[in-house]
């Protein structure tokens, strides 16, 4: 889900005092003899692997980059080396379908889209880890201080665990708290449309104030003067699977999708066409060159600081917060994703990664082992001092990191709210025709209801007549 923002997001000042506790969180009470005698180390990391060299593979995001900034605190806790190629999505799931479908052993450990897991697991690409779970003893690994949605989304397939959560990516609402806040524009929006300006609960408030505040160069915005424009909101609209998630965020919340809770194929339901001519009614506001943006552009929009809104990932949020690389450092405010009506239930599109161990490795156990690390206390800790996120409920409620990250309430709170997208074999074709049909849509080269009819008759083409009897 690509390089969401920078790939240095914001350090701070705690980071040095985290780190300074090394790696693994809690140390064992065995003597050192004790444990050299058992193949480990006074600190309670085994040393059986010592020597091994691991090769992984990741999303070029944030997250990946603090992982292998941090890998040297494995290798001198374990004696096991940790090669980190960083990827955009499409590169990493290329790369690891010819690695398995070539049995050629290129990658030890994977951080896998948690939507491919079915197919993986199906094609059994990667091996399951349910053995090493039951007897894990890892310094500072606790599995029940794993979010409970991650586990189930990015971990679980028919009855097994393949991996742990590499990451907690959620989408969310970004807006420009600063301008919300500006009196003069306060009294404006209040003169044209009949009600106080402030961060929007419905998708009618949040199309008000895309309109709004999208400007063109030489207009006033807070009292300034624009030398470019400014747009009301950031989107993806290229052919490109950031533009398919998007877009489900829409029709979720309006009661559409692609499956129904009991399985069924709702991709050209009246809902969904309503939140695809919704998301169309938006693109008047949007940046320019839209239609050819995906997530990366949609953050450096919003890190230039040169739009007001946006439904984007999470993890994109210490980029916002970079006082190196951003203009918008504490202006930026973080909120649920609008609700078609009052009073319905806020959902927030589930977008999380998981480590998964490759089939064809020869070093399972060593990439097990550093699977856990990578989920133990400090570790997760310290990514996200440093701007990723974790996936630990203990992160999220650590109270230095809570005084530190201006996101980091909204993070957990709309992981409470998290939907996962379709984690089926065939998810590969379902984003592949609605990658077509919405970006069509969004280009204005078809309408939403022939796209999305056309959509259905691909996807149900997929399943040869049938549905899967739950869509998960």
């Amino acid at each position: 889900m690509q390089l969401r923002g920078t790939r240095r997001a914001v350090t701070f000042a705690l980071v040095a005092a985290i780190a300074a506790t090394g790696c693994g969180g809690s140390s064992s009470k065995s003597s050192a003899s004790t444990a050299a005698a058992n193949g480990g180390s006074a600190t309670g990391w085994t040393q059986k692997y010592k020597g091994t060299s691991l090769s992984y593979i990741g999303e070029a995001t944030i997250n990946t980059s603090v992982l292998k900034e941090l890998v040297p605190q494995f290798t001198a806790a374990t004696g096991i080396g940790v090669k980190i190629e960083e990827a955009p999505y499409d590169q990493v799931l290329q790369k690891t379908t010819l690695d398995a479908t070539s049995k050629s052993g290129a990658y030890d450990v994977i951080s896998l889209p948690y939507e491919f897991l079915g197919a993986y697991a199906e094609k059994k690409w990667i091996a399951p880890v349910d053995d090493f779970l039951s007897s894990a003893k890892v310094p500072g690994f606790d599995s029940t201080d794993l979010i409970p949605a991650l586990w189930t989304a990015s971990s679980k397939w028919a009855g097994k665990t393949y991996g742990m959560p590499s990451n907690s990516a959620v989408m969310m609402m970004f807006y420009r708290k600063d301008l919300f806040s500006d009196a003069s524009e306060q009294a404006a929006f209040k003169a044209k449309y009949n009600y106080d300006l402030a961060s929007p609960k419905t998708w009618q408030q949040y199309r008000d104030m895309a309109e709004f505040f999208n400007r063109p160069a030489g207009a006033k915005l807070a009292g300034q003067t624009l030398t470019d424009a400014f747009a009301g909101v950031a989107m993806a609209g290229k052919r490109h699977v950031a533009t398919v998630l998007e877009w489900m965020d829409y029709a979720w919340t309006k009661g559409g999708g692609i499956f129904d809770k009991d399985g069924n194929l709702i991709v050209n339901s009246p809902q969904s066409i309503d939140s695809l001519n919704y998301e169309l009614g938006l693109t008047k506001f949007a940046q320019a060159g839209f239609t050819s943006a995906t997530w990366d552009e949609t953050t450096a929009a919003l890190q230039k600081g040169t739009a007001a809104l946006s439904i984007t990932w999470g993890d994109t949020a210490g980029a916002m917060e970079d006082t190196k690389a951003s203009a918008v450092v504490g202006k930026m405010g973080y909120a649920s994703i609008p609700v078609d009506k009052d009073g319905d239930t806020p959902i927030a599109h589930l977008g999380s990664w998981t480590h998964v161990i490759s089939a064809t490795s020869k070093k399972k156990e060593a990439g097990q082992l550093f699977m856990a690390w990578a989920a133990s206390k400090d570790v997760q800790k310290q990514l996200g001092a440093k701007g990723g996120l974790p996936a630990t409920t203990s992160s999220f409620k650590d109270p230095e990191l809570l005084k530190s990250l201006p996101y980091w309430v909204q993070e957990l709170t709309s992981l409470s709210q998290a939907k996962n997208r379709p984690r089926l074999p065939e998810w590969g074709g379902i984003s592949d025709s609605l990658q077509l049909q919405v970006s069509n849509v969004l280009s204005g080269q078809a309408d939403a209801k022939t796209a999305l009819d056309a959509a259905q008759a691909d996807i149900t083409k997929l399943f040869a007549g049938h549905l899967p009897a739950k869509a998960t």
